[in-house]
């Protein structure tokens, strides 16, 4: 599915789970995994031994993707890993990237560094997902044309001809009484045109529109549904590759209760 998969790893317990599911649900024959350990420089601290240490892990690693048939590629480097990061997604041509994290953890700052789709997994207890992310798909949308184009073009890109269950999301936040009405219709049949364009290559796709935060209502309706995975589009602009997030976008991503693929547009 991804020809390039980047994957940062601080070598922890929950980085080494996190590759093997990477490994069997993601990756496939013709991926490569870009592995990249960044050592932090310490004042008054030698890191050479550090490096040493991580690229025996590393080494190690390799050879474990070696055995599942999936070919890898182990970087450690030392620096600062808000800037080496990035770099190396876009200088490697990488097609995604990988971020395993423990529930409490905040990850949309990092996420806000890449132009590349962005797989987000959070855990409370290190367990895994289920297998076959793309078993079952949600797909959130502010409806925007450029921004929800981008996104399902990239989606029908990534499935590659495959049909799988599609739920396209919107929630119209019901804050003036006086067009609120209004405004649900016209969501509503804006929503509708996208599903039946989706339609026509991914039979069967359905759609959900709520009035209410679309915070609360999409998470809410996400739990219901329990998808594979949940598909977000966010803006990309500027010189340094930052992703638009607004409080919205941020909240679906660090409380989804599924892996979550943000695709830049």
């Amino acid at each position: 599915m991804f020809r390039k998969i980047l994957f940062p790893t601080d070598l922890s317990d929950l980085s080494r789970k996190g590759l093997t599911w990477t490994a069997v649900n993601v990756a496939d024959p013709s991926s490569e995994i870009i592995l990249v350990h960044v050592v932090e420089p310490m004042s008054g601290i030698d890191t050479s031994p550090m490096m040493i240490k991580a690229e025996e892990a590393m080494a190690g690693l390799e050879s474990e993707l070696s055995a599942l048939g999936i070919k890898s590629r182990a970087l450690v480097l030392s620096g600062d890993p808000f800037d080496l990061l990035p770099e190396i997604a876009h200088s490697e041509g990488c097609s995604i990237s990988t971020t395993f994290a423990d529930l409490n953890d905040v990850v949309v700052p990092f996420i806000r560094l890449m132009a590349i789709p962005h797989l987000v997994v959070k855990t409370a207890d290190g367990s895994m997902p289920p297998p076959d992310p793309f078993r079952k798909i949600a797909l959130t949308t502010d409806l925007s044309p450029e921004r929800t184009d981008t996104v399902l073009r990239e989606l029908k890109n990534l499935l590659g001809g495959r049909t799988v269950p599609l739920t396209i999301l919107h929630s119209v936040a019901m804050e003036y009484p006086s067009t609120s009405t209004e405004m649900f219709q016209i969501a509503s049949s804006a929503l509708e045109e996208v599903r039946g364009a989706v339609e026509t290559w991914n039979p069967g796709t359905e759609a959900g529109i709520f009035g209410g935060e679309p915070e609360v209502e999409i998470l809410h309706k996400v739990s219901e549904l329990d998808p594979g995975i949940l598909v977000v589009g966010l803006s990309v602009h500027g010189h340094l590759w930052e992703l638009i997030i607004g409080s919205t976008g941020e909240s679906i991503i660090e409380r989804a209760p599924c892996p979550v693929l943000v695709i830049p547009s």
